[in-house]
């Protein structure tokens, strides 16, 4: 059961894993999904503390 709830609370977390890798993801033609950055972005993801900082940039800013 405890596995059920961590991963609910995973899936719900504004700053996981999983929201992250949307950004990148969704950046596929200045990102090129093989390429170099993209893999350093997903290195760089796996921190919780550089994961929220770059989930909390606006890009429009």
């Amino acid at each position: 059961m405890s596995q059920a709830t961590s991963s609910l609370t995973r899936v719900m977390d504004p700053y996981g894993i999983l929201q992250a890798i949307k950004v990148p993801d969704n950046l596929s033609e200045e990102v090129p999904e093989a390429s170099l950055l993209y893999f350093f972005s997903l290195k760089l993801l796996i921190n919780k503390d550089k994961r929220t900082v770059f989930l909390s940039i606006n890009p429009q800013d």
